[in-house]
């Protein structure tokens, strides 16, 4: 019986460049496309297939693994649609891990291996051996294997992009997020070098009421316990106004486009208008009808392309997807055209370079105001 068994999909579409190329013309979905979206189809349009591509995957329980494949899939026939070099891609299932690091070795060309879950001490052995062909996306933590080119989107350096700007005040700022283990990510990543105490950093919880987690990050939950006792002591109704924390001018949110149109008019509830609002990636999905520019009036960020600008990549029900389903989609999208591009490359995430042995994503900068959105390049 053999020790492993394989699942390829050779993908070989035979197909001419044309004038009316569909992927081309359908490819806004506003009649009037901002610059943006013109640099996006500039940008991918510009790439070539220029190596045969072999994916290694193992399945799970998630849609992470899904869509960045698809992701993969539709980058590769959008090449083709436009004529480009008729190179392959091969997918790879790993089914058993015991012969897994000689069959990556054995495949030709340019290799993507990609996991969901912690790496297994086999799998990190066999990957810490390889050399520049191989590719290792990893859709949750990992550790850094110093040897391997790699991207992980939970890695990224996107709080240093953030604070760099120069109007903000890196020493009067705190750290929201629905996630402990960016605590420690925003201590290693601090620009500034030094460490933070554990009350700049707050975490939220999704499933409870914001505007109560707000007051008590910013204590205004004491003005009103201070306001009972008076009245009790006084017997009479007084009126006191809240007053916020003043060693906090900045607020830094990382969470997810749902969270982040709650958090802002939560703020706005506890009139805290004068502290400026900053959001990493994930906080806003332009294709999601339940959110609306007016939620995040008057904040900055960062933001990845593809969930401001509308465009058709040919997924019939993209919209659908929720926005960390169309993130991966978009990683597999990118990660095949930087491969081909290189340095410089402008995808759906945002400008691709490499950090050493890292691939690291520079998403765009994006501001709201007075219902509107602006972007511009980070």
């Amino acid at each position: 019986m053999k020790t492993s068994i394989s699942v390829i999909i050779l993908l070989i579409l035979t197909c001419c460049a044309s004038t009316s190329n569909s992927r081309l013309t359908n490819f806004y979905f506003d009649e009037s496309p901002n610059k943006i979206s013109k640099s996006l189809l500039k940008s991918i349009s510009a790439s070539s297939q220029r190596h045969d591509l072999t994916v290694f995957y193992s399945k799970d329980d998630s849609k992470r693994i899904e869509k960045f494949l698809e992701g993969i899939k539709s980058a590769y026939f959008f090449q083709k649609s436009l004529g480009k070099e008729k190179k392959l891609i091969k997918f790879n299932e790993i089914i058993k891990k015991d012969s897994f690091c000689n069959k990556i070795k054995l495949s030709d060309g340019k290799k993507i291996i990609v996991y969901s879950k912690n790496l297994d001490s086999l799998s990190e052995k066999c990957l810490s051996s390889l050399n520049s062909d191989y590719y290792f996306v990893f859709l949750d933590e990992h550790k850094y294997l110093s040897n391997v080119i790699s991207i992980n989107l939970k890695n990224q350096n996107y709080l240093n992009q953030l604070i760099s700007n120069e109007d903000f005040d890196q020493s009067n700022f705190i750290f929201i997020s629905k996630d402990t283990l960016e605590f420690d990510k925003f201590n290693k990543n601090y620009l500034i070098n030094k460490k933070i105490s554990d009350d700049s950093f707050f975490l939220i919880d999704g499933f409870k009421n914001f505007e109560n987690q707000i007051a008590s990050i910013f204590e205004l939950s004491l003005s009103q316990k201070r306001k009972r006792d008076l009245q009790k002591e006084i017997g009479n109704e007084i009126k006191i106004t809240p007053r916020a924390r003043k060693d906090i001018s900045n607020v830094v949110i990382s969470s997810s486009s749902d969270i982040a149109s709650r958090i802002v008019p939560a703020l706005k509830y506890n009139l805290l208008f004068d502290v400026e609002i900053y959001n990493l990636p994930n906080h806003f999905d332009a294709w999601n009808p339940a959110v609306s520019e007016k939620d995040l009036d008057g904040t900055f960020g960062l933001e990845y392309p593809i969930l401001l600008n509308k465009i058709n990549l040919g997924s019939s029900n993209f919209e659908t997807y929720s926005s960390e389903e169309k993130i991966n989609y978009a990683l597999g999208f990118d990660l095949v055209n930087f491969i081909n591009n290189g340095n410089d490359y402008f995808g759906l995430l945002g400008e691709f370079f490499f950090q050493g042995n890292n691939i690291e994503i520079k998403p765009l900068q994006v501001s709201f105001k007075d219902g509107e959105m602006n972007q511009k390049l980070n």
